[in-house]
């Protein structure tokens, strides 16, 4: 009676889901379109983002394009507040990068912040919710209390890299370093376009001494080939 009044409906494509699936369709798993390249030290959007001493490894599990499944999948997260989701997709994103070593020697996670509107208009933060799920896999402490978001910038889309880098320029704070010295941390978000947003992190966590640092997010939009963006 209640799957009649009730159906569950899959977060990718929205069709009614089956007996034992949960959130997300069988098909909709099999058509992920996984990011092909896993070579975390030496791929298109590290190499975009200059130098950066303390920076390991940058990954994501899948690429972004406006209308495939990872991209309503995340639509369905942040706009349809589908809570459970940002879990999933950071049990999935261990499960399918775990032996690839995006992952190893990360000691604790950093979901990027949002601005305390931002937080209270939502209800939640995304990357936050991705982290849980990912701490759940790899035993690992989350972290909110090391950034504060200060404000959001403009829509960065049509900026040359270094319009953007200037545009984010101190919008994360620093609060504490507690515990951090000498850790590997991986910074979480749910997509990386630009990734503007992403360096003022890395940027904001680099005054702690001896840190490492990763970035893992669900998605990113790809960079074209000879972009420096």
């Amino acid at each position: 009676m209640l799957e009649v009044l009730l159906p569950r409906l899959c977060c990718g494509c929205g069709e009614r889901l089956a007996m034992g699936e949960r959130l997300v369709c069988a098909r909709c798993q099999l058509t992920l379109p996984l990011e092909t390249n896993r070579d975390w030290d030496f791929n298109r959007r590290k190499r975009a983002w200059g130098d950066h001493p303390a920076l390991a490894h940058v990954g994501a599990l899948t690429r972004y394009e406006r209308t495939n499944v990872s991209a309503e999948l995340v639509r369905s997260l942040k706009f349809r507040r589908r809570y459970e989701l940002g879990a999933w997709m950071g049990r999935v994103a261990v499960l399918s990068l775990r032996d690839t070593g995006l992952f190893e020697g990360v000691e604790m996670l950093i979901p990027i912040p949002l601005t305390r509107r931002r937080l209270h208009s939502r209800g939640f933060n995304q990357a936050e919710k991705i982290a849980d799920g990912l701490a759940g896999e790899l035993h690992i402490p989350v972290r909110t209390d090391v950034l504060r978001r200060l404000r959001y910038q403009e829509s960065q889309t049509h900026f040359m890299l270094t319009k953007r880098r200037d545009n984010v320029q101190g919008i994360f704070e620093l609060l504490t370093d507690e515990g951090l010295r000498g850790k590997h941390v991986m910074i979480v978000d749910d997509v990386i376009t630009t990734g503007a947003t992403m360096l003022a992190a890395i940027e904001a966590l680099e005054r702690v001494p001896d840190i490492h640092i990763s970035v893992f997010a669900w998605a990113w939009a790809p960079v074209p080939a000879g972009s420096q963006t």
